[in-house]
């Protein structure tokens, strides 16, 4: 048995699941991946062994359990990667923590309203609140990209857990072809582009479940 496990949901589906699977690829950390079908009448009896919450994803090392796609990435720049997670300029770590928790936390209709979908083809409209959060995602790339992004082509520069967090955001918002500017586009698309997100969403799109939009916060 691998000493780190990561148990996600759904590829299609589960958008924080994606997260902490990114940056154990990114870094190049072997892992055995778990994966639970999610809103299947077993779900919760088959996430017991694992999640004390319940839900995806979940981070099991050694006797350690993490749960909370944050959390996650946080144990594991900590306690796999030796801090490299995280930009090592503290000015630039502050910036990529606090935008971090603030997707985490924040952005409701975005997470109701235009749930992770790797299947879906059509653009979907938006509210007023739902455009209202878009702009905001749009000047946190825009101002991350020109004050911290000089030395690579990610959020600061080098990829970083930031980046994990914004990854399904990217997908989402490149899926339903919303309006950004020039230099937030081009961090979109780095992100989707990423030869790993890619093979996610292909995983994702060739799961057999039928389609359904559901809101899936760390589920």
């Amino acid at each position: 048995m691998k000493k780190v496990r990561l148990v996600i949901g759904n590829k299609n589906y589960s958008s924080w699941s994606l997260s902490p699977w990114l940056l154990l690829k990114m870094f190049n950390v072997e892992f055995e991946e778990i994966a639970v079908k999610l809103y299947q009448k077993d779900t919760a009896e088959k996430l017991g062994p694992y999640s004390p919450s319940l839900k995806v994803p979940v981070l099991l090392h050694n006797e350690i359990t993490v749960w909370d796609s944050l959390a996650i990435c946080e144990y594991i720049s900590a306690e796999l990667l030796g801090n490299v997670g995280w930009p090592t300029n503290t000015r630039k770590r502050a910036s990529a923590r606090s935008v971090s928790a603030e997707i985490h936390a924040d952005f409701p209709d975005i997470k109701r309203d235009w749930p992770l979908n790797c299947k879906a083809t059509l653009r979907r409209t938006g509210s007023e609140k739902l455009l209202n959060e878009i702009a905001r995602l749009d000047s946190i790339w825009r101002c991350c990209r020109h004050n911290f992004g000089e030395n690579g082509d990610y959020l600061f520069g080098r990829f970083s857990v930031a980046d994990c967090m914004f990854a399904p955001f990217a997908i989402i918002l490149q899926i339903n072809e919303a309006v950004l500017c020039e230099e937030s586009q081009r961090y979109c698309d780095t992100l989707v582009n990423n030869p790993f997100v890619q093979n996610w969403i292909a995983q994702g799109r060739a799961e057999k479940e039928p389609l359904r939009i559901a809101y899936a916060s760390n589920m």
